[in-house]
């Protein structure tokens, strides 16, 4: 078998649930310190139980030598005496006769092995203590001593050792296997929930255990996650609602207007229709380009730079100086002398003074203000939008920066436009790590958007937080 294929075999062989695996990898902890500890227990009880039979063995010996030797009138045989004591050394002066040939005796053994059969073993389970060969025609004698006993309690022990080892590691792993399986049932009923949801079904949570542990963090940030997944697919659905109806109006208009053209098309006041389908046209073109737009703002990340440094000084400097507003307001705009530096993209951010100025010209009634200036306190570049017009009510602050948001829906939509200008220059500012606010005013709707500054310009009169009090009237 190639390694390829023990690799893919044991892969396979590896327990599936980490329930398993944990009692696996418990149970093989429990049993390898165990049976390392039990191996020398078991052969130091063999040592003690050969030394009980080695003295046995010498005391026989001691009695049995004189019965030996009266049987040759009190002379020694000849004679070869075997013994298997721990120190054999220690006995040598117990041989009464010299030997005349030496012989080759089984020792006696004991096993470690719990199934051994004390008079039936693999090994002869006996201990040679004394043979003599007599010459004057008496046969040879040979004095043994049985093992038995001594086998038998190293059976008992060495039995007893495997059971304990086995039944401790029976309880470790059983533990392990009950406690992990009590431990992993919350993980389980928030997997089971999870799994019933769906992007149509996410109303639901997962159950968020009281233990406070980590499990109930991990299912307090699923829940946290489900929460903004929910509003992401709301808004999703109410994004996709709003401009389905959006796009579906200048349609339907420019297709009504052509149809009636080519019904009657000798009547029909040519230039006119072309003059209508180009401005329902421009109305399409504009409408798909912001909704690019903020596409392409949602799939940003607010965690990264914005972009190289920028002197928005200039930038609104030259964006208001481009601008041509209507013949009834006038644009009056204060800008620093020094540059004050952001980063960002410019392009962008020039979108945002512009949607600004777009909705400043919508509702002011004669006056459109643009202030920038520098907050020392909070190290930002302040852009300041006021018109003197209605204003907009408090209750609504929050309300206009939300996408195809209309205050009055009863406005005509060459005045009130798509809704999208405030929610893109809203998202932009998110993406530019800056905030765009409705400030309180005595008069009319007045816009702050604030950036983080890469580098403070000098002071100047018209660069301190001051000059943005809430309460200025205008």
């Amino acid at each position: 078998m190639t390694r390829v294929g023990a690799r893919h075999l044991l892969r396979r062989l590896r327990p599936a649930t980490i329930r398993v695996r944990l009692a696996v990898l418990a149970a093989v902890m429990t049993l390898v310190p165990l049976t390392a500890a039990a191996i020398p227990i078991a052969r130091t009880e063999r040592t003690a139980q050969m030394q009980n039979a080695d003295y046995k063995a010498v005391k026989m010996s001691s009695a049995i030598d004189p019965m030996i030797n009266g049987l040759h009138g009190g002379n020694p045989p000849d004679c070869t005496r075997s013994f298997q004591p721990a120190h054999e050394s220690e006995y040598k002066d117990l041989s009464l006769c010299r030997p005349t040939k030496k012989t080759r005796e089984s020792p006696g053994k004991l096993s470690l092995i719990p199934w051994t059969d004390p008079l039936r073993g693999p090994v002869p389970i006996r201990q040679i203590i004394y043979r003599a060969h007599v010459h004057a025609g008496v046969d040879d004698i040979a004095v043994t001593q049985s093992l038995e006993a001594e086998q038998t309690r190293l059976n008992t022990i060495v039995r007893l050792l495997i059971g304990g080892i086995a039944g401790m590691t029976l309880v470790v792993s059983a533990t392990t296997w009950f406690a992990v399986g009590r431990v992993l049932r919350p993980v389980e009923a928030i997997r089971a929930d999870f799994a019933d949801l769906s992007a149509h079904h996410l109303d639901g949570r997962v159950p968020v255990p009281r233990s406070g542990n980590e499990i109930a963090r991990l299912a307090v940030t699923m829940n946290s996650t489900l929460d903004r997944l929910q509003r992401a697919v709301d808004q999703q659905r109410q994004f996709t609602d709003d401009a389905s109806h959006e796009l579906r109006t200048p349609l339907a208009c420019l297709r009504t207007e052509l149809e009636l053209a080519l019904h009657h098309p000798h009547t029909a006041d040519w230039p006119r229709v072309v003059r209508a389908a180009h401005d329902d046209t421009l109305r399409l073109q504009t409408l798909t380009t912001d909704l690019l737009l903020l596409a392409r703002l949602d799939a940003g990340h607010t965690d990264q730079p914005p972009g190289p440094p920028i002197d928005l000084t200039a930038l609104v400097r030259d964006e208001t100086s481009r601008r041509t507003p209507p013949p009834h307001l006038t644009l009056t705009v204060h800008v620093p002398p020094e540059p004050i530096t952001v980063n960002g993209q410019q392009a962008l951010l020039a979108r945002v003074l512009g949607n600004l100025l777009d909705n400043a010209e919508r509702h002011a009634a004669g006056t459109i203000t643009v202030r920038l200036a520098y907050d020392t306190e909070h190290r930002q570049a302040v852009l300041e939008v006021l018109d003197d017009g209605l204003g907009i009510p408090p209750e609504d602050h929050q309300r206009i920066f939300e996408r195809f948001s209309r205050l009055d829906d009863a406005r005509t939509r060459d005045d009130g436009g798509a809704g999208l200008g405030l929610a893109i220059a809203a998202r932009i500012a998110t993406t530019h790590h800056g905030t765009l606010t409705i400030a309180p005013s005595s008069q009319g709707a007045r816009f702050l958007l604030r950036l983080p500054t890469s580098t403070p310009p000098p002071q100047d009169p018209l660069t301190t937080a001051a000059f943005f009090s809430p309460t200025e009237a205008t």
